[in-house]
């Protein structure tokens, strides 16, 4: 089976905004996560949906939920403390659900409503023959890695070889649980906010899923009016069927 976990765990202090999260945000009478919820369940590929759900907001989540009428199963799971423990109480929470060691489990963030069904197969196909994959976006601009307020030239990388990390990442669970146990209570260099991260910091390599559409995550007031106007572009296009 191929199982989906949603984090949807956040409060939404980037929105300057002492209201609901973002995830809960209403865009034309739609919560955000019902748009990605949606995506996840439009997709053939996949067969049940975990969502990690701050504690305090699991009542307010059902009530949403209870007025879609989704054709698959859909569970609600607990976030952690942080991004780590919420992927692994998903994880937790899929096992205890009948998941299997060799299903492919896809970890999206809830705030990104404008995955595509095609990134999400593909990622899925990609697990299934190496065991994990993530998405990653080819950058526009020219990049420069520095840690000082100065630069050389070999500082300046390559565009056609350097990506943004988006999401979603897909691992078989017997590797992501594997990872998840080896990576608790290590201090690391930097923080490994996400499953590909602490793959590789393990010393595994990782194969990429490019994607080029506007797949943006939605964490501050300015990215939540381009979302909206993004939805409005596509509603324009398809009544005037402009491509």
């Amino acid at each position: 089976m191929n199982q989906a976990i949603i984090l949807a765990g956040g409060t939404g202090q980037r929105m300057r905004t002492s209201g609901l999260p973002k995830q809960f945000l209403m865009v034309y009478n739609k919560p955000v996560i019902i748009y990605t919820i949606e995506k996840f369940v439009l997709c053939n590929d996949i067969d049940m949906i975990a969502i990690v759900c701050n504690p305090q907001y699991i009542d307010y989540m059902q009530d949403i939920l209870s007025k879609y009428s989704f054709m698959k199963k859909i569970i609600i799971t607990p976030g952690g403390k942080d991004r780590q423990g919420s992927v692994l109480n998903g994880i937790n929470a899929i096992i205890q659900n009948g998941g299997q060691q060799d299903d492919i489990i896809v970890i999206h963030d809830g705030v990104r409503p404008l995955v595509e069904q095609a990134t999400i197969s593909e990622n899925i196909s990609v697990a299934k023959k190496y065991g994990c994959a993530m998405t990653v976006k080819p950058v526009i601009e020219s990049v420069i890695i520095t840690d000082e307020n100065s630069s050389s030239f070999k500082d300046f990388k390559k565009r056609d070889s350097t990506y943004s990390l988006t999401s979603p990442q897909a691992f078989k669970l017997s590797i992501l649980e594997k990872v998840y146990k080896e990576i608790q209570g290590v201090i690391t260099p930097i923080p490994l906010l996400d499953a590909a991260l602490a793959y590789a910091y393990l010393g595994n390599k990782i194969p990429i899923v490019k994607e080029y559409n506007h797949n943006i995550k939605i964490t501050t007031a300015e990215d939540y009016y381009f979302f909206k106007a993004l939805l409005e572009l596509q509603e324009n296009k398809n009544v005037f069927g402009l491509i």
